[in-house]
């Protein structure tokens, strides 16, 4: 064989530079050409999008009639996924479903929630419905979604009750009387009312307490009124109605007044005491049907000698009622006056009788012996 035979000739080709260069770049991720890097671009289509999971609490819920009621929706990220998802619900008829905000942002590996207000008109039909959250939102070219179950109880419409208690009082002409009226929350009835009265006319006046009134869910509470009269009421049977209104809700009850002749004051000692020398208590007991308040007294003993406090802040005492009356005498009252021989009364001495009169704020007059 010659040399010639064992030469084979190789056809030489030149490959483009460019396509050169792409070659290089896949096989090595990066090329440099004068400093400069060329990254390697990779498609969008291979990239992890991710997704979501939504919850909602509380699941179950209770909206009376006109009220509302809320909830929490809280949006997980999963693998990544970061986006805004958009809040809807499927309700029915007289039910409406609020979001706060509707469209969620959510950051990747992060929660993010949103306020769900489920509303009930006054003509919802009560029961029990299931209302499906849903959550979407758009990654690349795919939408992704997730849903939770609210469970929504729709009850009686909030309402409130008004009553009196007493609902039956008895006011002597005069004077005045009070009862409570008490307030009822029902079905979560949660708001101001604002307490009327309708008077008959006879000389018959009413003053209130709090007014309005604020009831919270399921709350019981109470504001005094006082029913008042003149000498000229005349005795007999009243009906006032009071009226307890919130917005287009307004309920009522009868408050019944007896209005009554007084009779003369009558007040009797029970008891006695003697706590010092110079001090002596009283039980008294109102016999009469009007309060007896008691305005000053006098202390004499059988010699005439009277010590006497014209000026004084005395017991007011109910009818039925026994209250204690506080006679003070010698260094121990410095705003009463002494009549008598000087120096021969100034105690109470155990074994003398004694004299006291107390006169009530009407000027009635009544006395009374004690023994000390």
């Amino acid at each position: 064989m010659s040399s010639e035979e064992c030469v084979t000739t190789l056809s030489k080709k030149r490959v483009p530079l460019k396509a050169l260069l792409l070659l290089l770049i896949f096989a090595f991720g990066s090329f440099t050409v004068s400093g400069t890097v060329l990254p390697i671009a990779i498609s969008d289509a291979h990239k992890t999008t991710g997704s979501f999971l939504m919850t909602i609490s509380p699941s179950v819920i209770t909206v009376p009639q006109g009220k509302n009621a809320s909830s929490t929706v809280t949006i997980l990220s999963t693998q990544g996924f970061t986006g805004t998802v958009a809040l809807t619900a499927q309700v029915t008829s007289g039910i409406a479903v609020i979001f706060n905000p509707r469209g969620v942002n959510v950051q990747a590996g992060g929660t993010a929630t949103s306020i769900t207000t489920v509303q009930a008109a006054k003509n919802a039909s009560m029961g029990t419905y299931s209302i499906i959250v849903t959550g979407t939102a758009l990654a690349g070219k795919k939408v992704l979604s997730s849903s939770a179950l609210l469970t929504t109880t729709v009850s009686s419409q909030a309402d409130f009750g008004v009553y009196a208690n007493p609902y039956s009082i008895t006011v002597v002409a005069g004077f005045a009387n009070s009862t409570s009226i008490i307030l009822d929350s029902k079905n979560g009835f949660d708001g101001s009312i604002t307490l009327s009265a309708i008077v008959p006319f006879g000389f018959l006046g009413v003053m209130g307490g709090q007014n309005p009134v604020t009831l919270a869910p399921g709350a019981i509470t109470n504001t005094s009124i006082q029913v008042s009269t003149t000498m000229s009421t005349i005795p007999g049977k009243y009906n006032i109605t009071i009226t307890g209104s919130s917005g287009s809700v307004s309920h009522s009850c009868i408050l019944t007044i007896i209005v009554v002749d007084p009779t003369p004051e009558s007040l009797t000692m029970s008891t006695f005491s003697l706590t010092s020398p110079t001090s002596m208590t009283l039980s008294l007991l109102n016999e009469g049907n009007t309060p007896i308040t008691l305005q000053s007294y006098s202390v004499s003993d059988l010699s005439k000698d009277v010590w006497i406090l014209s000026n004084w802040t005395g017991p007011t005492i109910s009818p039925g009622n026994v209250s204690s009356a506080v006679i003070l005498i010698g260094t121990n009252c410095n705003m009463c006056v002494y009549n008598g021989v000087p120096l021969l009364f100034q105690q109470f001495l155990v074994g003398h009788t004694y004299l006291i009169t107390v006169t009530t704020k009407l000027n009635s007059q009544f006395t009374f012996t004690v023994a000390a």
